[in-house]
């Protein structure tokens, strides 16, 4: 009797999915720098899975077990980093903007103002204003008089709920620079807070001062106005002592307020032109 050999097993192949998926997680671990990671990792993963599925229903036939695996775990390691990598990149853009953003644009440098000739006129208003204190300085206008430019002064600061009070002024006045000097005192500042302060410069103005009753030639004076641009009331800065906060803000106040009653120099009112 003739003994019957076992049938020989059959050639077995190996899953072209196994090794593409094994490809594709070489290459989404190593490009992930280039942005290659989640893109072929995802894919890799994929086939790797497909591949054991069909190499356990093939009854020993396909082969590639391992490189499915191997693609699977190297494809989940390459998303992970590509993922890692995206979110790194995304958090150093989002500092650098706030950054920029936080800090702001460079201040801009203070303007240098060239020095003043000698005998040009001398502005009395520091470089920042004067604070609360709104103040005016008025120019000559061939078309607008002075007691016009008053009126509109006067006009303007009632919509403001302002009161005009103008000082005369002139470049070579050293009181009206130590006046000047002491507007930033707080006192000053919120005694003067509704106040527009209007500065005649009675040399670039001559007569026209004169014809809207500042017909005082000692400087500084202050004055209130009426509605047409005239004054109504003066007063001068020998009314107080030392030309500082303490002394200025007490006169002032009583003057607005018309609770000046005694004056050391009498305003000699004219009647305006």
């Amino acid at each position: 009797m003739q003994q019957a050999w076992p049938p020989r097993p059959a050639s077995t192949t190996t899953d072209a999915k196994a090794v593409t998926a094994l490809v594709l997680g070489i290459v989404c671990l190593v490009g992930t720098p280039c942005w290659m990671g989640m893109p072929l990792g995802v894919p890799a993963i994929i086939l790797g899975a497909l591949a054991h599925r069909d190499i356990r229903r093939s009854d020993g036939m396909v082969s590639g077990t391992g490189m499915a695996t191997t693609g699977i775990v190297l494809g989940s390691l390459g998303s992970l980093l590509f993922a890692c990598w995206v979110g790194f990149f995304v958090y150093a853009m989002v500092h650098a903007r706030s950054s920029v953003s936080v800090s702001g644009p460079p201040p801009a440098a203070a303007p240098v103002l060239p020095p003043t000739a000698p005998g040009a006129h001398k502005a009395l208003i520091p470089p920042g204003g004067w604070g609360r204190i709104h103040v005016t300085e008025l120019h000559p206008s061939a078309s607008v008089t002075l007691r016009d430019q008053l009126a509109a002064e006067v006009k303007a600061a009632k919509a403001a709920g302002e009161t005009v009070l103008v000082e005369t002024v002139a470049p070579s006045c050293a009181a009206c620079d130590e006046i000047t000097r002491a507007m930033p005192d707080p006192a000053l500042q919120s005694l003067l807070a509704t106040v527009r302060l209007v500065h005649v410069d009675i040399d670039e103005y001559d007569v026209m001062s004169a014809a809207a009753g500042l017909n005082e030639p000692d400087l500084p004076w202050f004055y209130l106005l009426d509605a047409k641009g005239d004054a109504r009331d003066g007063i001068s800065a020998d009314e107080w002592d030392d030309n500082d906060a303490a002394n200025i803000a007490p006169v002032l106040d009583d003057f607005l307020h018309g609770r000046l009653r005694s004056r050391r120099k009498p305003w000699h009112h004219s009647t305006t032109l």
